[in-house]
C-alpha cells in the first residue's frame, strides 16, 4: 500500500495488538489492523504490531519490518490445550511481546484490534502505558456463537460467557471503545453498559476507491478474467467464507427458484472453507452445476474486477456482520447488493434503497429480490460509487489517526 507521505507533527511509538497480520492470515479485522499500522507509519511514527503466526506458518520470523511496521509475532499454541489455557496463552504471549517493545521503547498508545491481544497488551502497559484505545469489530461472544452455526451446545455458551468477561475486561481498561457500525456500538452497550456508553465512538472502516473502480464495460472486465466469467449472462458474485452463517446455502436455494422461471445466469461464488464440499453437493442435488461456480479463494489483485464484471453482489449473511466492508468495495466498482437485512448491513446497503434488502436465511425473499433485479424492476435510488467514496480510504484512516491519538502525550 502506497500512502502519502506526510510526516507526524509528532512522532510516537504506537503499538497495535492483533491477532494477524493480514497477509499472514485472511481477516476482515485483520486488515484494517494491518492498513492502520502501516498509515502510521508512513506519517512517521514508530509502529509495533504484535501478533500470532498462524499455526500453518510458523517458519514466519519472530520480528521483521514490513514497509516501515516492526511485525512482532508469537508462535501458535501447540497441541491439544483446553479452551481457557489457550485464551490465557494468547493473552500471556501478547503481553510478553509488548512488554519486549515498551523495554526498547516507550509506548505512547495502544490500538487493540482483537480482544485477547487487547487485554495482554493492556494489562502490560496499565502503568504509564499511554491511552489504550479498543477497537472492537464484533462482539467476542457473539462470534463464538455464530461460528458454532446455530447449532450451540453447553460448551459453546461456556466460551460464549467467557468470550463475554473478556470483552468486559477490555472495556475496563480501554480508555477509549471504538467500533465500526452504531450496530456494534449499540450490542457492546446493550453486553456491558454505562462503561461502553461513556467510553464509545464509531469509525467506520474504508474502502480503497483508487483500487475499486467501475469500468466502462464490463464484458471486457469478464474477458481479462475469462473461466466461469467468460458468459454473456447476467451474474450474480458472492465472496464469502464457506461456513455457515455466511448464508450461502441461502443463495443457492435462492438460485433454485430463480433458475426455473428467467433466462439462464450465472451464479459466482468466490472463497473456500469447510462446508465448501458440502455447498457444492447441494448444488449437484439440484442441478445448478452449470449455473453455479465456485471461484475458490481468489487471487487479492483479482478482486476488483470481479466486483466490476458482476452485474450484482449478493450477501446473503445470516448473522455477525458488523460493518460490511464487502458491501463498500462493491459499491465502489458501480455493482449494486442484494443483502440480508440483518446486524450492521443495512447501515451501508439501505442507500440503494429498502427493497434491495432481504430476510435473512429466507431463500424466497431473495429469489423475489433477484428475479426484480433481472427484469428491470430493481434499480438503486442513490449512486453507490459515489456514496462508496464517502468512505475513501485516506479520509477515514485520518479520522482513525484523530481518534488514537487526540489524547496521547
Amino acid at each position: 500500500m502506497v500512502f502519502p507521505n506526510e510526516p507526524a507533527s509528532v512522532p510516537r511509538h504506537i503499538a497495535i495488538a492483533c491477532h494477524a497480520w493480514y497477509e499472514d492470515d485472511f481477516g476482515g479485522s485483520f486488515r484494517l489492523a494491518s492498513e492502520f499500522a502501516e498509515f502510521l507509519a508512513s506519517r512517521g511514527h514508530q509502529v509495533t504490531f504484535v501478533c500470532c503466526a498462524p499455526l500453518r506458518k510458523q517458519h514466519l520470523p519472530q520480528q521483521e519490518v514490513v514497509r516501515n511496521v516492526t511485525i512482532r509475532r508469537y508462535r501458535p499454541p501447540g497441541g491439544w490445550m483446553p479452551q481457557i489455557a489457550r485464551l490465557g496463552y494468547h493473552i500471556r504471549q501478547t503481553s510478553r511481546c509488548i512488554g519486549e517493545a515498551a523495554a526498547a521503547r516507550k509506548i505512547d498508545v495502544l490500538s487493540g484490534h482483537t480482544p485477547l491481544q487487547f487485554l495482554g497488551a493492556a494489562r502490560q502497559l496499565r502503568q504509564g502505558g499511554g491511552p489504550r484505545i479498543f477497537v472492537v469489530h464484533s462482539p467476542l461472544d457473539d462470534e463464538i456463537l455464530a461460528n458454532a452455526a446455530g447449532r450451540a451446545g453447553w460448551k459453546q455458551h461456556v466460551r460464549a460467557r467467557l468470550g463475554k468477561w473478556v470483552d468486559g475486561r477490555c472495556v475496563a481498561l480501554a480508555d477509549r471503545v471504538q467500533t465500526d457500525s452504531g450496530y456494534t456500538l449499540e450490542s457492546m452497550i446493550e453486553k456491558h453498559g454505562a462503561a461502553v456508553s461513556a467510553k464509545g465512538i464509531v469509525a467506520p472502516g474504508w474502502v480503497d476507491a483508487d483500487r475499486f473502480r467501475p469500468i466502462p464495460n464490463r464484458m471486457e472486465a469478464r474477458a481479462r478474467l475469462s473461466g466461469h466469467w467468460n458468459t454473456d449472462h447476467p451474474i450474480f458474485f458472492t465472496l464469502r467464507r464457506h461456513e455457515s452463517r455466511m448464508g450461502l446455502d441461502t443463495l443457492i436455494d435462492a438460485v433454485d427458484r430463480v433458475a426455473r422461471r428467467t433466462p439462464p445466469i450465472r451464479v459466482l461464488i468466490g472463497g473456500d472453507g469447510s462446508l465448501r464440499s458440502s455447498l457444492e453437493k447441494r448444488v449437484c442435488e439440484l442441478g445448478l452445476e452449470e449455473t453455479i461456480k465456485f471461484l475458490g479463494r481468489l487471487p487479492e489483485e483479482q478482486i476488483p474486477l470481479c466486483y466490476a464484471a458482476a452485474d450484482c453482489f449478493v450477501l446473503p449473511t445470516r448473522a455477525l456482520e458488523c460493518f460490511g466492508l464487502i458491501v463498500l468495495e462493491s459499491f465502489a466498482a458501480g455493482t449494486p447488493v442484494l443483502a440480508a437485512r440483518v446486524a450492521a448491513i443495512p447501515e451501508l446497503a439501505q442507500i440503494q434503497g429498502e427493497q434491495w434488502l432481504f430476510e435473512p436465511g429466507n431463500p424466497t425473499d431473495l429469489a423475489d429480490r433477484m428475479d426484480a433485479f433481472l427484469t428491470g424492476r430493481l434499480t438503486p435510488a442513490a449512486n453507490v460509487r459515489a456514496f462508496a467514496e464517502r468512505f475513501d480510504r485516506p479520509g477515514i484512516l485520518e479520522k482513525w489517526s484523530e481518534i488514537l491519538l487526540s489524547g496521547s502525550p
